[in-house]
């Protein structure tokens, strides 16, 4: 090689390093599929036309604009912490600086705050397009999955690991989940869907968590599940105060998950989607069809919609979440989950959840074509 190919070729190496390490503008107007997030999902036309502001590398969108967009209702004066989209169905609040979002009532902790800049409420596209669309007009999604058939219900632990314990009142997790999980077996079979459990009985099915999880994803997989939820029960001990319901997704990539916020958490940012990261607003709208009715039939404090890493949904194909629906670690919600009967209206707030999911499903679907 010439020593001036040579030096071209080495330029080559060192431009994609230099453009890296340059800052990016901290409020540049862009076009739909900047380098400040993944590609951008199948969406309706109008929706992939956003206009996207790049702040500190990261693109971002307009609510004022989504909301005209959508056919919300905007409302927010520049210098406020607080602002609203609302329609004739309820409101979804927002909080300048907060991840923290109401949606309908509903707790939802977003990848990122949103943000102020130049007179605009900013939210990260990532978070619009994976998080909050499929809360606000699914119908603005593109084609939607079929109506599910087959559901994969996942009793979390079992085996040696036994999750949380409640010595005092003689509960284990790895217990409670499968019987959990049985009886929403038996409701949903009721209702004409095909089930299938991760497990059956008190195992796990690797000896090593790591791959004991990678198998949960594959039972699931193999059977051609439409739809995966995991079920888990919570625990803070030894905070035995703690109380109330939490649901999980995966983390979108480019996004910390929600416990990374933690003061002394390290950022877990994933740069790579997962393969469940091509379902994550089938997901969000999973999530907030469980998440609505277990908190509605239980009566249990609204702890949110979160993200986490989590092992056994990162392999799926499929929209999933992850229910830990009361804290163990609370001996008043541990005595629900102690008696039958509490077991039974858990199982029957998560099938309620799974079924709302399916029939949203089924509303956005296109009708079927006339003869």
């Amino acid at each position: 090689m010439s020593p001036a190919a040579l030096r071209l070729a080495l330029l080559a190496l060192l431009l994609p390093a230099l453009a890296a390490a340059e800052p990016a503008p901290r409020a540049t107007p862009t076009r739909p599929g900047g380098s400040g997030g993944p590609p951008a999902l199948t969406a309706a036309p109008r929706i992939a036309a956003l206009s996207v502001t790049r702040v500190n590398g990261v693109d971002h969108v307009s609510l004022r604009e989504a909301a005209a967009l959508l056919g919300l209702q905007f409302s927010w004066r520049e210098g406020e912490r607080r602002l609203a989209l609302s329609d004739a169905t309820g409101k979804v609040e927002f909080e300048i600086d907060s991840r923290e979002v109401s949606v309908r009532g509903l707790r939802l902790f977003l990848g990122r705050p949103v943000i102020a800049r130049n007179g605009a409420a900013l939210v990260s596209r990532i978070d619009f397009e994976r998080l909050l669309l499929a809360r606000l007009r699914p119908a603005q999604l593109g084609p939607p999955p079929p109506r599910p058939r087959v559901i994969a219900l996942d009793p979390g632990h079992g085996g040696k690991d036994n999750g949380f314990e409640n010595k005092r009142l003689g509960l284990r997790e790895k217990v409670l989940t499968l019987d959990v999980a049985q009886r929403v077996q038996a409701l949903l079979e009721a209702r004409g869907f095909k089930v299938v459990l991760t497990r059956t009985d008190d195992r796990q099915l690797a000896p090593d968590k790591p791959t004991d999880f990678r198998m949960r994803a594959d039972v699931a997989n193999r059977a051609g599940a439409d739809v995966f939820v995991s079920i888990h029960f919570n625990s803070l001990y030894p905070d035995t105060k703690t109380s109330g319901t939490e649901t999980y997704a995966f983390t979108p990539p480019l996004q910390r998950s929600d416990r990374a916020w933690g003061p002394i958490e390290p950022d877990d940012t994933e740069r790579a989607p997962a393969p469940v990261n091509r379902y994550d607003p089938w997901s969000a709208l999973l999530s907030q069809s469980m998440h609505r009715e277990v908190i509605g039939a239980l009566h249990s404090l609204d702890r949110g919609q979160k993200t986490m890493h989590s092992a056994v949904l990162r392999g799926l194909n499929c929209p999933a979440v992850l229910v830990e629906s009361v804290f163990l670690s609370n001996d008043a919600e541990a005595a629900l989950a102690a008696t039958p009967e509490g077991r039974q209206r858990i199982a029957a707030a998560l099938a309620s959840g799974l079924n709302a999911y399916a029939d949203a499903l089924a509303a956005l679907a296109p009708p079927p074509s006339s003869p």
